[in-house]
């Protein structure tokens, strides 16, 4: 589920970036797209990594900036009230999934973690 939404998010951001204004069509609307991209990258390296923390951890980072991005196109009028709103919620469940991904990940470490005995055994 993760790389699916992942995906429609990035394709949407790619939607929205070719319909630009030249303005912010090369730059910020750019850039957003670079990040949508390390996003799903992050995703797919997670996905095939045995120790997924950092990417999971990468991949959060990466919404952080996108809810930058996502709301400086918005406040010049580079995204519409209502792509905004479907944005913000793709990638707050972008977001929800991945900090579940990364406390599952935790936890499932500590659990396989060895336990060590103090005690000598003779």
């Amino acid at each position: 589920p993760l790389y699916s939404a992942t995906y429609v998010f990035v394709r949407e951001i790619y939607r929205i970036r070719v319909k630009l204004p030249k303005s912010l069509k090369h730059d910020l609307g750019q850039e957003a797209f670079n990040s949508a991209i390390k996003m799903l990258k992050c995703v797919v390296l997670a996905n095939r990594a045995k120790e997924k923390n950092r990417h999971i951890a990468r991949l959060l980072l990466e919404t952080e900036v996108q809810w930058a991005m996502l709301r400086l196109l918005y406040d010049l009028k580079g995204l519409s009230s209502g792509e905004f709103k479907v944005l913000s919620a793709r990638l707050s469940d972008i977001g929800k999934q991945a900090q579940g991904w990364l406390k599952w990940q935790q936890t499932r470490q500590k659990t396989a973690a060895p336990l060590v005995d103090d005690e000598k055994i003779e």
